[in-house]
């Protein structure tokens, strides 16, 4: 599933896991891997609504990586913890797809607790079953944590 694919194409997903428009399958998932897949990434996704071509990006870098292998989680942080909102406001914008399939697949690890009271999101999060990692006085992921996890971090 290309990048023009998720923006343009609808959000529907078929009950054996692929995409209605020919997106990526669980036999596809798991063919053709040439890395090993033993590395950890965590995505720092900071593209709000208002960003969406970063988003979009950072949404199928998470899914390419799990695609190889590769342990990956996903982190809404500043503006991005209003994603959730945007969803299930419209699930059928773009990049809903590509959203749909880091639900399914376990990839979206939380968001922020502060910035998502920061921005006014935490009920939407709470209501879409993101995970809040702080309160609204803590900032989180803590980056050091996850350094020392082994993760790589990229910071959309």
């Amino acid at each position: 599933m290309g990048l023009l694919d998720s923006l343009l194409g609808g959000g529907e997903t078929t009950d054996d896991d692929a995409t209605a428009d020919g997106g990526t399958t669980a036999d596809q998932m798991t063919a053709g891997r040439d890395g090993d897949g033993t590395g950890k990434y965590a995505i720092l996704l900071n593209a709000g609504p208002d960003d969406f071509a970063a988003a979009g990006n950072g949404f199928q870098y998470a899914i390419e990586l799990d695609e190889a292998g590769y342990e990956v989680d996903v982190f809404l942080d500043g503006v991005a913890t209003k994603w959730p909102a945007e969803f299930a406001a419209d699930p059928g914008r773009p990049f809903s797809r590509n959203w749909k399939l880091l639900e399914q697949r376990g990839l979206l690890a939380g968001a922020c607790g502060y910035c998502a009271n920061a921005f006014d999101s935490k009920e939407a999060c709470e209501a879409s079953g993101v995970a809040l990692l702080s309160d609204s006085d803590e900032h989180a992921p803590a980056l050091a944590k996850l350094a020392d996890e082994g993760y790589e971090i990229l910071t959309i």
